[in-house]
């Protein structure tokens, strides 16, 4: 049973957590170029908060991912470039990020926002801070260098330092995790990343998917199972995240030729979806689901489990 104080802690987080969400609508709607600036800051507050949290449940190997980069740029791009093309192409690239890979894995990662988990709240704003930032740049600019790029927009062109500077990323993570960090993960299985976390759970759909990939690669053998530092396996999620990324701006692309409409639709469908997956908790959840974390700790347990098991 949760106590009365635990209780107590979670109405207060649930007030706290809609209150929130309606000024952020209501800054948006009424204050636009001051919301920028919020949401901005918002991104770089959740990185933090994200990494140092983290950090003493082994899962701050997380902060490595591309979404946490994409929102340390939605700091950095305002902060440090001047205007010119090198500041336009950079929100460019913002917009196809935060509108295409970025927010699009909210429906496919089940983000939930569940008001009273500020976990659960802190992982589905690290995946809109840069939707909503990209479309307050867009469509009401609060400096020179977001005028520019709001004047120019986005060219096609965009797209292809768009691959690059993904392509880098990637392969950064990979030289980053098999080098530098290889000791150091191999010292301790129990730290989490995002292939760790697949690689541990055969019934997720990407884990079955990295084996079919594999297997017709002729990487892996019938039968032949994942391990959580499996070079090949890694190769295949890598290869995964590109198509998924190569998708997922193709979205960004449409939203851009779309205009002011097509963004605000995009923005409420993903926000809805969020909305929807956190209605399951209060709805058809016990009060144990109500207090269960968000999915990185429900592997970690499966991890646990199974060694214990052997």
């Amino acid at each position: 049973r949760i106590s009365p104080a635990m209780a107590s802690f979670d109405r207060l987080s649930f007030v706290l957590g809609v209150l929130a969400l309606s000024c952020l609508a209501q800054l948006l709607t009424h204050h636009p170029v001051i919301a920028g600036k919020v949401f901005s800051v918002a991104g770089g507050f959740t990185v933090v908060e994200k990494a140092v949290s983290y950090y003493f449940k082994g899962w701050h190997l997380f902060a490595l991912d591309f979404c946490y980069w994409v929102n340390i740029a939605c700091v950095l791009i305002p902060t440090l470039l001047p205007v010119g093309e090198v500041s336009r192409v950079a929100y460019a690239l913002l917009f196809l990020y935060g509108n295409g890979p970025v927010c699009i894995a909210i429906p496919i990662w089940n983000q939930s926002l569940v008001f009273h988990d500020f976990e659960r709240i802190m992982s589905v704003g690290l995946h809109v801070w840069p939707m909503l930032f990209s479309y307050c740049v867009t469509w009401y600019p609060f400096d020179a260098a977001s005028e520019y790029y709001a004047k120019n927009y986005l060219k096609t062109s965009d797209v292809f330092w768009c691959f690059v500077a993904y392509i880098v990323w990637q392969l950064g993570y990979f030289v980053v995790t098999h080098t530098v960090l290889s000791a150091y993960m191999k010292n301790n299985p129990q730290l989490l990343t995002s292939y760790r976390w697949i690689a541990s759970d055969p019934s997720n759909a990407i884990h079955g998917l990295i084996l079919q990939m594999g297997r017709g690669f002729g990487l892996f053998k019938k039968g032949e199972k994942i391990g959580l530092d499996d070079v090949r396996g890694e190769l295949m999620f890598m290869l995964i995240q590109l198509i998924y990324t190569a998708v997922t701006i193709g979205v960004a692309g449409l939203v851009a030729l779309g205009g002011k409409t097509a963004h605000e639709i995009l923005m409420l469908a993903t926000i809805a979806s969020s909305l929807w997956n956190g209605s399951a908790v209060y709805l058809e959840g016990s009060g144990d689901d109500m207090k269960a974390p968000v999915v990185e700790v429900d592997v970690q347990k499966k991890v646990v489990a199974g060694k214990k098991s052997e």
